[in-house]
């Protein structure tokens, strides 16, 4: 990993249990984020807590956190777009980045957790297929192209936003094609090198047709200091993802296994960077965008691994914070 690149975390925006304090929790976590100089806060949508997660509508709590902060940028890691009204994801899209002065990081993909395709009659089987045809119309009416006879078009207008758009897949020749950001994460089911042939696939294919760069959010979980209700957590998560076929084999022998084998980094801070600086190289385009929670995890220890990242990990790896911590 090379430096000069952009530092963000991603809030999952999980609970125990439901509490509306978990969206002032969250935030309260971006306002910190940004004190401190992170560049990026992202959050992921989750319908019916699946895995704990308590968000089903990430722009409407990112239109809160715009009004509260000033500087950060506002990424959705990641709307299941299948499950998505196409236009009216637009719509709501355009708001956020007027209400953001342009902040919006607007991050996609297909879904994996069948009984949430169920819940919104929606074919799991079918998503990528459903995937192409609602990004489409969402390119189109971003786009400003007309969306009826009569020449109707998106209002607000979403001027610049089309320049901002992610995608989590492994299909990463057709995001480049596309000029969209690729955002990409450890496969628990291949090795740690995957990750940085794809990153090489991704940029190989890019032709920069649309005038933006080629650009990475690399998403990695770190937990510093992992004690006895994150190991239930990650546990926990573990066995739900075994339950709906997304995560396959056995649980591992030991919990230090679990964690090699989901890609979590863990222990001494020498350590953490050590094993970010084997991940892909990053550039002044890319991100590095820090997942700091499990479900358990209270808003202090979450606020304490961000100081850590801030303080020793991410200038060591050469980043250089773009505001003042207080």
């Amino acid at each position: 990993m090379s430096g000069g690149f952009s530092l963000g975390f991603l809030s999952r925006v999980y609970s125990p249990s439901f509490d509306p304090k978990v969206y002032r929790d969250t935030l309260e976590l971006f306002k910190v984020a940004e004190e401190l100089g992170f560049d990026s806060g992202w959050v992921a949508q989750h319908h019916f807590a699946s895995e704990h997660g308590r968000l089903p509508s990430p722009l409407v709590l990112l239109a809160a956190i715009a009004q509260r902060t000033q500087r950060i940028s506002l990424g959705t890691g990641i709307i299941v777009l299948p499950q998505e009204a196409p236009l009216r994801l637009a719509e709501d899209a355009a708001v956020l980045d007027l209400l953001s002065h342009g902040r919006l990081e607007l991050g996609l993909g297909a879904g994996f957790d069948p009984e949430t395709f169920a819940a919104f009659g929606r074919e799991h089987d079918a998503r990528h297929r459903d995937y192409e045809q609602h990004l489409h119309q969402l390119l189109n009416a971003l786009g400003n192209a007309p969306l009826t006879d009569s020449g109707s078009r998106l209002l607000p207008r979403a001027n610049g936003l089309s320049h901002r758009l992610w995608e989590a897949t492994s299909r990463v020749e057709l995001v480049a094609e596309r000029g969209h950001g690729l955002i990409m994460a450890p496969n628990p089911h291949l090795p740690p090198a995957a990750g940085v042939e794809l990153v090489a696939r991704y940029r190989n294919a890019w032709t920069g047709d649309n005038g933006t760069p080629a650009r990475i959010a690399r998403v990695q979980a770190l937990l510093p200091s992992p004690d006895d209700a994150t190991r239930r957590d990650i546990k926990a998560y573990v066995q739900r993802q075994q339950s709906i076929g997304v995560l396959k084999g056995t649980q591992d022998d030991d919990f230090d296994s679990t964690l090699k084998r989901l890609g979590v980094l863990h222990g001494p801070v020498e350590q953490i960077i050590e094993q970010l600086q084997q991940g892909p190289t990053l550039t002044a385009h890319d991100q590095l965008i820090l997942q700091v929670q499990t479900t358990s995890t209270p808003l202090r220890e979450a606020i304490r691994a961000l100081e850590i990242i801030r303080e020793h990990i991410a200038p060591a790896l050469g980043w250089q914070p773009t505001g003042t911590a207080s």
